[in-house]
């Protein structure tokens, strides 16, 4: 039934301590979020029902399908007992149907573009990377990822949520969005900024997972100086940092940060 009461992200759960004693346990929600455009379904993510108007604008930006995210004209979302579905009405010239076609095939069995065909069909210059990006030090680096855990409330409760911070220069955290996807917590960063205006302003993006090639591709239709990840990128990554011009850096050994430069 449509605009029944919205769904928590956090359900408790009595639990098994190890030590034999009962506690109160919080489990993140996962559940199916349709993404629709002028009414029509495109996609279905399992994602967290937090910030899905961010989720809906950052997917569609990041995955190329809206080319002018400005020709959105309003979102809806409504609830019904199966999931949630969140409906963009878009001028249709800023509308990519060759894209819209493409993820709406690969969103029922992945969470990004994959496979060799996809790779050789990747723009040169995404989307929305506009101008010089900012260099970061490791140092910025650092202390995002140092400050990073207190600022995930879903996470201090479920201990099983993904972050995207949108961080300055200096390493301070601006903006953070969750998820049970690190793609979705990516999309839901990009789409946040998008609406608040501040998708070209600079700055870098700090993350609490591996660096898979998706987070790659989308973090370059921002200004992002870095994608610094908790754990290191795959080899796709690195090729798709190279082509997209994007650095990485990620934690190393003790409180080292290793950087990957595009092409290095």
């Amino acid at each position: 039934m449509a605009d029944s009461p919205p769904r928590q992200p956090v359900v408790e759960r009595r639990v098994t301590s190890a030590g034999g004693g009962m506690e109160d346990w919080g489990i993140a929600v996962e559940t199916p979020v349709e993404i629709g455009i002028n009414g029509a379904p495109w996609t279905v993510m399992m994602a967290t029902p937090t910030d899905l108007e961010d989720l809906a604008i950052g997917l569609a930006l990041t995955e190329r399908v809206v080319t002018d995210i400005d020709a959105v004209e309003r979102m809806t979302v409504s609830n019904y007992l199966e999931g949630i579905v969140v409906d963009l009405t878009v001028y249709a010239h800023a509308v990519s149907e060759s894209a819209r076609n493409r993820r709406s095939l690969e969103g029922r069995i992945g969470c990004g573009l994959c496979g060799v065909e996809a790779l050789a069909g990747l723009p040169s210059r995404p989307t929305g990377a506009v101008g010089k990006r900012i260099s970061v030090t490791a140092e910025a680096v650092h202390r995002a990822l140092a400050d990073l855990s207190a600022l995930q409330p879903l996470n201090l409760a479920t201990h099983s949520v993904h972050a995207a911070a949108w961080c300055s220069a200096d390493g301070g955290i601006e903006l953070v969005r969750e998820d049970v996807g690190r793609h979705n917590a990516l999309d839901k960063l990009i789409g946040a900024r998008v609406r608040a205006g501040r998708i070209e302003a600079p700055g870098f993006i700090a993350m609490t997972s591996r660096c898979s090639f998706e987070l790659v591709y989308k973090a370059a239709a921002t200004r992002a100086g870095v994608l610094a990840t908790i754990s290191a990128p795959t080899s796709l990554a690195l090729e798709w940092a190279a082509m997209l011009d994007l650095p990485l850096m990620c934690r190393g050994a003790g409180d080292s940060i290793v950087a990957f430069a595009p092409g290095g």
